[in-house]
């Protein structure tokens, strides 16, 4: 019995700060809901970005239009911004240097080659 009293002579000298704790607690766990559900959002939309940026790099946009060398040159640039993707991106890059050995006339190729070699470099000190 008098531990019971002195559980409650605690909790009653401890009004103030439970109430705050008991306030808080669903504050943070709002938050970290809030938060866990925008972190996954935001994973997903650049996993959809990443993916259109690759599609964008090696598929016509029209089948019966050439490849766009300067599309293909600013989505080279743009899959440096995607760090979480770098081990493959550095693959499918090397893949592409060596099938595109042939691709388009000679001044176009070098810019592409060029572009290549410099987001390959870039990745490979990143990483």
């Amino acid at each position: 019995m008098e531990t019971l009293m002195q559980i409650w002579k605690w909790l009653n000298d401890n009004a103030g700060a439970l109430s705050i704790v008991l306030v808080i607690i669903p504050l943070a766990w709002s938050a970290y809901t809030y938060f866990s559900i925008k972190k996954a959002d935001q994973k997903e939309r650049r996993f959809l970005a990443y993916h259109r940026l690759i599609k964008q790099l090696v598929e016509r946009e029209d089948p019966n239009q050439p490849m766009r060398l300067d599309r293909q040159i600013a989505v080279i640039f743009e899959l440096r911004n995607f760090k979480e993707y770098f081990p493959v991106t550095l693959r499918i890059l090397r893949g592409l240097k060596e099938s595109w050995v042939d691709y388009g006339p000679e001044g176009k190729r070098n810019r592409l080659h060029a572009e290549l070699d410099e987001s390959i470099s870039y990745i490979e000190r990143k990483l």
